[in-house]
C-alpha cells in the first residue's frame, strides 16, 4: 500500500436494514449497502478472495 497507512472501519446496521461502512479518520464518509451485499463481501473476505489485494504489504511496510 506504498505509502498509505492502514485505517480500521466500523459496520453497522441501522434501523432500516441498511449496512453503513466509515473509516475512523474520515467518519463524515458513509458507504450504504445492503445486509445481504455485505454478508457476501464478509463471505469472500473470509474465504480469502481478496488477498492478493494486500498481497506483500506487511513485508513492504517493515
Amino acid at each position: 500500500m506504498r505509502g498509505r497507512s492502514l485505517v480500521p472501519l466500523e459496520a453497522t446496521v441501522g434501523d432500516d436494514g441498511m449496512v453503513y461502512i466509515r473509516e475512523t479518520e474520515q467518519p463524515e464518509v458513509v458507504a450504504v449497502t445492503t445486509l445481504a451485499k455485505w454478508e457476501a463481501f464478509v463471505k469472500g473476505v473470509m474465504a480469502g478472495e481478496f488477498d492478493h489485494f494486500v498481497a506483500g504489504v506487511e513485508a513492504a511496510e517493515a
